[in-house]
């Protein structure tokens, strides 16, 4: 059986979000997984239009949405991707930056969500 290693637990979720590169393109997701140091979102094509400001530069993205009627925005880097369709496509986020506000946001819903 696989082990999760991970440091901080992780919460299945089906969150509306919306994901914003340096351009200020933006795609509608959803959110389908959070942790402290993370996020997993699911998009369509829209998607697969966002840009790295050059190339060869890891893609990163604002990221928008709501945990019990509260906002939540973080700066996130793409390391992981995965194309489930022609048009669909999962991104793995880490969190570079979010703040104190919604990070306490989110932590007491990951803790009551887990428990």
């Amino acid at each position: 059986m696989h082990q999760d290693r991970r440091i901080y637990p992780r919460v299945h979720v089906e969150i509306p979000a919306e994901v914003e590169d340096g351009r200020g393109e933006t795609a509608d997701v959803t959110l389908l997984n959070v942790s402290l140091s993370g996020l997993l979102v699911e998009g369509g094509s829209d998607l697969l239009q966002l840009k790295a400001p050059a190339a060869g530069l890891p893609l990163e993205l604002k990221i928008h949405f709501g945990i019990e009627g509260e906002p939540v925005h973080c700066h996130c880097r793409v390391v992981y991707n995965q194309r489930q369709s022609q048009q669909c496509m999962r991104y793995g986020l880490i969190i570079l930056s979010i703040d104190h506000h919604a990070s306490e946001k989110l932590q007491a819903f990951i803790a009551r969500t887990v428990k």
